[in-house]
């Protein structure tokens, strides 16, 4: 039995793996390996490759080796870029939590958050996990998988973009804090009237202890409000997810 498999193909199957894998290392939540298995994303990413594989083929492929290797190497900083983009992005919904955590009084002992595989406060670790659920329900995932495949229709990352790519990072970085804000600003304000208000029973009342009741007040005010303020999570994903589509063709397309 005889296999033909044109050498073109396959050089350009490789290089699409090595971007999808370089991708999927990086972008929530396929890059967390508690959940995900190697093997599955080592799955995952073959068959990105299969898909977008047509469009590096029709690309002029090297065949010598320095150019094989410099090639392989533009892929997988391509691959980098564009999950670190979306990485940024999808992080602020744990920020926001770990803020709420913080005005809170809620500052227990972080534990392992299983997707950032990093020590996240309690409500860092609902929000986040809130997000990663919403992200699936809507089909994010998908919109993401079908970014990164459009990017393969674009010139690519070069030299020439790094302004470009170092540009898209600080906006990220912007729109991060700005979407921290936005998504914590409800909780943070309630917690702070609430602050002054202890503040002012404390100077009318002396001899009330505003320390003893301030812990169980602030407490309750997080878990009530964030259960209704957690609502514009949706909408703050959605936006997020539709910044990640935005900035992953301006990384490939350098404009």
């Amino acid at each position: 039995m005889t296999i033909n498999a044109d050498p073109i193909w396959l050089l350009a199957f490789l290089l699409a793996f090595v971007r999808a894998g370089a991708w999927l290392m990086v972008v929530p939540p396929f890059s967390t390996r508690q959940t995900i298995p190697p093997m599955a994303i080592v799955g995952i990413a073959g068959g990105l490759a299969f898909l977008t594989v047509p469009y590096l083929a029709q690309t002029a492929i090297p065949t010598t080796t320095p150019g094989l290797l410099a090639a392989v190497g533009i892929q997988a900083a391509t691959g980098v870029a564009l999950g670190l983009s979306i990485r940024i992005l999808l992080s602020a919904a744990a920020a926001a939590g770990s803020m709420i955590d913080l005005f809170g009084g809620l500052n227990l002992p972080p534990s392992l958050d299983p997707l950032s595989e990093n020590q996240t406060p309690l409500f860092g670790q609902l929000y986040e996990q809130v997000a990663m659920t919403l992200l699936f329900i809507t089909n994010g995932e998908m919109l993401l998988v079908r970014g990164f495949e459009t990017s393969f229709t674009a010139p690519g990352l070069t030299l020439s973009s790094t302004s470009e790519l170092s540009t898209v990072f600080i906006s990220d970085l912007a729109t991060f804090f700005s979407a921290t804000l936005e998504i914590a600003a409800p909780i943070i304000i309630v917690l702070f009237t609430a602050q002054i208000a202890l503040a002012l029973l404390a100077r009318a009342a002396p001899q009330v202890n505003v320390w003893v009741l301030g812990f169980p007040i602030q407490a309750m005010l997080s878990l009530i409000f964030a259960a209704i303020a957690i609502k514009v999570l949706p909408g703050s994903v959605a936006n997020l997810v539709d910044r990640a589509l935005q900035d992953m063709s301006q990384v490939v397309s350098g404009h």
